[in-house]
């Protein structure tokens, strides 16, 4: 994708000097590819060192003045950097933030200044990797997930704006994010099937009700936010925790499948079990909440079309793979 998005503010060079003049002069930027809603750029500094600047998205709307950020996509450049935080002393091959800028003095959006981390996007590399790097990079995910899962938070839900779209309880917040999706692909003229969905809350209300424990959980960990070495299937970083959320260490499991309706990668659920040092426990409370999750990100992957302004011959065979999947996640669900 070469293009700019609706969604995406990239700093301009004189913009970039002046928020990373306490680290030093640019040398050079460029565009960093595959984000889909915020800009990433990588920035070289005279005398070496390269850094990864990332910017919030501004609140554009389009032509009938509907917004471009969807209901639970407000504030997510300070989710990142605080989550980031957290992440920091949990051995993860995480960025580090060197430096923040949310002043708007030099720009119009807010700035965040990372490390940059070496290795190879894992969807870039997958198709020259050997099926036992890509499990071995698997494995690691599902070691990531779990150690996430040793961070506690204070509320369920998304964090940003001090839990704008969070909840006292797991049930209680997927009923207010269901309910955020509904509202988002009304004013997007988009069909998510409301009612359907509405009803895969009430059918799964008594197994989210068994999440009791808001944990961390990455909730978009697919082979794009993951960076490899494709010869030896480490991973060598992590990235976009942005969406990370509090709530059911399987909404992070389930995160990096997008168009799945089966069970999860067996290599990723050895990882995450090796971690834990007990099996993953996937009954019927949990094959429900799972299927739950994943209608959510197919609602949102389909809303998301028109605010993102994708376009391209791949959209048809996208929407498709999404509602065939939607069908038999709903026939887990019964509804």
């Amino acid at each position: 994708m070469t293009s700019l998005l609706p969604t995406q503010r990239p700093l301009a060079r004189d913009e970039l000097g002046a928020v990373l003049a306490p680290l030093g002069r640019v040398a050079d930027h460029w565009l960093l590819s595959g984000g889909t809603f915020s800009a990433v750029q990588g920035v070289e500094l005279v005398g070496g060192g390269t850094v990864v600047v990332k910017t919030s998205v501004p609140e554009v709307r389009d032509i009938r003045g509907r917004s471009r950020l969807l209901g639970y996509e407000h504030d997510m450049l300070g989710a990142e950097r605080d989550n980031l935080a957290l992440v920091a002393g949990l051995g993860i091959p995480a960025p580090r933030i060197v430096l923040e800028d949310f002043s708007r003095e030099a720009a119009d959006v807010d700035v965040l200044v990372m490390t940059m981390l070496p290795g190879m996007a894992w969807d870039s590399a997958v198709d020259v990797m050997t099926p036992a790097t890509n499990d071995r990079a698997l494995h690691q995910v599902g070691g990531i997930l779990a150690a996430l899962g040793s961070v506690r938070g204070p509320r369920f839900g998304f964090p940003a704006d001090g839990f704008r779209l969070g909840d006292d309880t797991w049930p209680g917040f997927l009923r207010r994010l269901v309910a955020s999706a509904v509202d988002d692909a009304a004013a997007w003229d988009v069909d998510i099937e409301p009612r359907r969905l509405e009803a895969a809350v009430d059918v799964a209300a008594g197994a989210l009700a068994e999440v009791t424990e808001p944990t961390l959980v990455h909730a978009d960990l697919w082979h794009g936010n993951v960076l490899v070495d494709p010869q030896t299937g480490d991973i060598t970083g992590v990235v976009d925790f942005e969406r990370s959320l509090f709530g059911d260490p399987l909404w992070g499991l389930a995160g990096g499948e997008t168009h799945a309706s089966g069970p999860f990668e067996s290599a990723k659920v050895r990882g995450y079990e090796a971690a834990t040092g007990r099996p993953l426990a996937m009954g019927r409370a949990a094959e429900l909440r799972v299927a739950l999750y994943r209608l959510w990100s197919m609602a949102v992957q389909l809303t998301e079309i028109g605010p993102r302004g994708f376009e391209g011959p791949w959209l048809d065979g996208h929407r498709a793979s999404l509602r065939a999947n939607r069908e038999r996640l709903h026939a887990i669900l019964g509804v």
